[in-house]
């Protein structure tokens, strides 16, 4: 068997890697001749947050690596505009906001946008609303602009009737997350919680529009459009293809060509002797060096480990790393990017400590994305300073445990199990029953124990009297508007004036190094860890799986996050997907 990976791993030697890529390398201005240009950026999927993990596919480019080609473009004399394709962005409002913060930069400098769709939906639209001069629309195209909607799912009558019972408890009268298995309806508080968040996302929604619409409202009611509906109700400028769209941003332009930018961050050759050099183990990337910020990205749910695992935010690399931040001098200021909805209360705890102590001794900008909330925002807490979108989803300060029993189900199929017992609660773990009084006893004291921590530790890291927070708490998740009012964020801003903010309080010019944690996991990296045994599970191939499936599958990769890992866990309140 290693004499097969070995030989697999030759013939794969002739693909390319970004492992040994430069942190936060310069926009990659490839086949420019620095004429007088516009650029066109393809977006038709939602930029990644963070570096890609995975071993095969194409690498998705990062949030930063658009948002910098969209700066480079606003800086750039030679650039004179840009012609921006956009696809359907799936209800990241987080990174809308950033990407508009971003386009702005270029309508200062007074170059034209011009934006093109086969496509769209809220999200895309709202971006192209805001910040583009012209947009255009393909003739068998579809705007989805319908307004915004979320979708709760419930499984306690399946549960039911496989024979399964959902054991659960929480603390924070708006902390939900065990609805979906304890519920067949929404309860008043998820459904007043909920509510607010989406009037929230909708007032985004119809702000993003004004410029035009009269009626932002009946244009939203009147969706979806096919193109000519879409240009009569003045959503579009025009109905044509992309090489028509792309002729009349030249002309706006006044150049002679548009030329394509490619968005990732440049790929290396892997030779025959890093192929070997990965297999003995041996590691030769160079160590940053010099005055510098370090942008770290804290993505998925969090989970408890040593080992990076592709999807998750895990403890272990996120403390270790944080402790070597705060120890090097050369880094000035960390700036911390989380796109979570929580996890595990453990891991939760061990880096809000990690990220405590960087800000103890240098400036931590938390940065929210589409959403931090429950152990997401836990560890923003612990930032000096909390920026966060309008839109984005935080809060959801409450606690959740317990677990499923299958007895019934065990029961129908013939299976009879006998516990026996040295302690009053040795079983509490059981599959085979529900809790009893003393073990829901004492889990609801285990519940309270941390949820009053978390109170603890965001009083603490935002300097907030525990009345106050208590106020934001109770599990009640909310837009970044509403947490602004409530004290949980700072200021409304996005990725790049958290940078910006780092640079001041750093006392760092434009030019300062940004370092990327963690890196881009390319073929060599992956290689090493597959010959180390950290190759991906089942369990984790099954759960990239459901992810795919939208909500309900989303449902099953959390369920056992809550219900087998550990006892207790910081979740969002709902499986939430805001279209």
């Amino acid at each position: 068997m290693r004499t097969l990976r070995i030989l697999g791993a030759m013939v794969l030697a002739g693909l390319t890697s970004c492992g040994g890529c430069e942190p936060d390398p310069e926009p990659d201005i490839s086949g420019s001749t620095g004429e007088d240009e516009v650029r066109e950026l393809v977006l038709l999927h939602p930029p990644a947050e963070g570096p890609s993990q995975e071993l095969f596919g194409p690498a998705r480019p990062t949030l930063r690596d658009v948002v910098r080609q969209i700066e480079h473009a606003a800086q750039t004399d030679s650039a004179k505009g840009l012609f921006l394709r956009v696809g359907p962005l799936g209800g990241r409002w987080g990174r809308v906001a950033d990407l508009v913060e971003a386009l702005e930069q270029v309508k200062d400098a007074d170059k034209p946008i011009h934006c093109h769709f086969d496509s769209a939906d809220n999200t895309s639209y709202a971006l192209m609303a805001r910040a583009c001069d012209r947009i255009s629309m393909t003739p068998g195209g579809t705007l989805n602009l319908v307004g915004v909607a979320a979708q709760v799912f419930f499984v306690r009558t399946l549960l039911e009737r496989i024979g399964a019972q959902a054991d659960l408890l929480h603390m924070g009268r708006y902390k939900g997350a065990g609805d979906m298995f304890t519920r067949d309806d929404i309860s008043p508080e998820a459904e007043e919680s909920l509510g607010a968040l989406l009037d929230d996302f909708d007032r985004v929604l119809v702000a993003s529009i004004e410029s035009r619409a009269r009626d932002p409202r009946a244009v939203i009611d009147g969706g979806p459009y096919h193109a000519e509906a879409a240009r009569e109700a003045g959503l579009v400028d025009d109905v044509g293809f992309d090489d028509e769209a792309r002729e009349h941003a030249r002309q706006a332009g006044g150049v002679e060509k548009v030329r394509r930018v490619p968005l990732g961050a440049r790929v290396e050759e892997v030779q025959l002797s890093d192929v070997i050099q990965a297999l003995a183990g041996e590691d030769d990337d160079e160590e940053p060096a010099g005055a510098r910020i370090v942008l770290v990205h804290l993505e998925g749910s969090i989970t408890d480990g040593d080992r990076p695992r592709p999807g998750e935010a895990r403890s272990g690399p996120f403390v270790a790393a944080m402790r070597g931040y705060a120890d090097d001098e050369d880094v000035k200021a960390v700036v911390l990017r989380i796109d979570s909805p929580g996890g595990s209360a453990l891991a939760s705890d061990r880096m809000w400590h990690a990220v405590r102590r960087v800000a103890s001794r240098k400036p931590v900008i938390a940065s929210l994305g589409d959403v931090a909330a429950s152990g997401g925002y836990y560890v923003a807490s612990a930032a000096t300073e909390v920026l966060a979108h309008e839109a984005s989803i935080v809060g959801s300060i409450g606690v959740i445990g317990g677990k499923v029993s299958f007895g019934g189900l065990a029961e129908e199929l013939g299976v009879s199990s006998v516990v026996l017992e040295r302690g009053r609660h040795a079983a509490w773990t059981s599959v085979t029953r529900p809790f009893e009084e003393s073990e829901r006893e004492v889990i609801e004291g285990m519940l309270r124990s941390t949820y009053y921590r978390f109170i603890r530790r965001v009083a603490t890291g935002r300097d907030m009297p525990r009345a106050d927070v208590l106020r934001a708490a109770e599990g009640r998740v909310m837009s970044g508007r509403l947490g602004k009012e409530l004290g949980l964020i700072d200021d409304i801003g996005g990725l790049g004036e958290a940078l910006r903010r780092a640079r001041e309080r750093a006392d760092l010019g434009d030019d300062a190094e940004i370092e990327v944690w963690p890196a881009a996991r390319g073929f060599m990296d992956s290689l090493s860890a597959a010959m180390g045994g950290d190759a991906q599970t089942p369990d984790q191939r099954w759960a990239d799986l459901m992810r795919q499936l939208g909500p309900v599958g989303e449902a099953s990769v959390l369920a056992p996050m809550m219900l087998r890992d550990e006892p207790v866990a910081l979740g969002l309140p709902f499986v939430l997907v805001v279209e």
